[in-house]
């Protein structure tokens, strides 16, 4: 059974590339290579990330290969929504030791 939230995601990207006038052939296209994904347009996609799927880009995630293609931005967006998740140990009065 396909992961409900992923394809959520998927979705979600490739609209946000539509409003941003930009076509994406498919999930896996190289956007650097392909020229899609320039560093103007990098900076639009990381506002669009912010705005559209609430999660901070943090520094740590800008590698190039967080996004090379559909499929990798996904992958980002969902590990900081799990992470959000997790509940922190100073938050529920846990200690680490």
């Amino acid at each position: 059974m396909p992961n409900v939230d992923y394809e959520a995601v998927k979705v979600g990207l490739s609209r946000v590339f539509a409003e941003m006038h930009v076509e994406v052939p498919s999930d896996e296209t190289d956007l650097f290579d392909s020229g899609i994904l320039d560093s103007q347009r990098l900076v639009e996609l990381l506002f669009q990330i912010e705005q559209n799927f609430d999660t901070q880009v943090n520094v740590d995630d800008f590698e190039i290969e967080n996004f090379r293609c559909i499929e990798t931005i996904t992958r980002l967006i969902l590990d900081h929504r799990n992470a959000a998740k997790l509940p922190q140990l100073s938050k529920v009065g846990g200690s680490p030791n």
